[in-house]
């Protein structure tokens, strides 16, 4: 019986009450999941952490845009294809412009997301790009006590011209750039276990999303959400709820650290 953790994206962030896209919740989260892998660190056989690694120039980060006033857009902000094609809002690099117009396009299609402007977070090299400090300590340790192995380490989202919030693919994948397209590295590695406990942040965007794409290639039963140890963006919890609901229904297993129970 091959056990597999899937921890998505537990940086500083997210997960402190200090970074800069906080997710309520995600402190404890972290808390939970560092005991839960130090109690368990003898059952569990491969681990794989997430991370979201942006630039500061990013389609997703107010910098990108300005509105009709020259000014940019506020964190939270929506922006939609029309918007763009109406001139409410603009690339402040024109040269940017029409590629920005078929992102916009190719991501509404995909009727997953609109795009939401969010603060600038998990740059490359910072400290809200750094994983929190429990589970870190974690991690290292399972690492000591399993000779030979690391933890995987996944870095996402660099590319600027377009979100990334799935572990498995970019929202749109750029053809010019094999870090968006599917990651079959880490779905064939996932294919060879019996069971995958997935934690992490956010449950509404990179958790969601990271399941939704894995589901197309693993049969969900063998994926268990440790749902103490996610929580959703402010804003998004139905987001959330309605994927656990969808998902429950298709057979995915939803536990806590209190209830899960390891596969003999």
């Amino acid at each position: 019986m091959s056990v597999s953790l899937l921890i998505i994206d537990v940086q500083n962030d997210f997960a402190s009450s200090k970074g800069s896209l906080y997710v309520p919740g995600a402190e404890d989260d972290c808390e939970r999941l560092a005991h839960f892998i130090t109690n368990n660190t003898d059952k569990i056989d491969s681990i794989h952490m997430t991370l979201d690694c942006h630039p500061c120039y990013h389609i997703a980060h107010p910098y990108f845009w300005l509105d009709q006033t020259g000014k940019m857009p506020d964190p939270y902000t929506i922006i939609t294809y029309q918007d763009v094609i109406n001139k409410k809002y603009s690339s402040a690099d024109l040269k940017k412009q029409k590629a920005a117009e078929e992102y916009l396009l190719n991501l509404e299609n995909r009727g997953r997301y609109n795009l939401t402007i969010w603060p600038p977070h998990c740059l490359n090299a910072t400290w809200g790009f750094c994983v929190v400090d429990s589970v870190m300590k974690s991690v290292q340790s399972w690492e000591r006590t399993h000779i030979s192995q690391n933890v995987n380490f996944i870095k996402k989202a660099s590319n600027p011209m377009t979100e990334h919030y799935s572990a498995i693919q970019a929202e749109v994948p750029d053809a010019n750039d094999p870090a968006t397209r599917t990651n079959f590295a880490l779905i064939d590695t996932l294919k060879e276990c019996d069971q995958i406990i997935v934690a992490g942040e956010a449950l509404s965007h990179c958790v969601a999303n990271t399941l939704r794409d894995l589901a197309v290639y693993i049969p969900v039963y063998r994926i268990t959400v440790l749902t103490d140890c996610t929580s959703s963006v402010k804003g998004f919890e139905q987001v959330g709820t309605s994927f656990i609901n969808e998902f429950r229904a298709k057979g995915m297993q939803f536990e806590t650290t209190e209830t899960f129970r390891f596969r003999q």
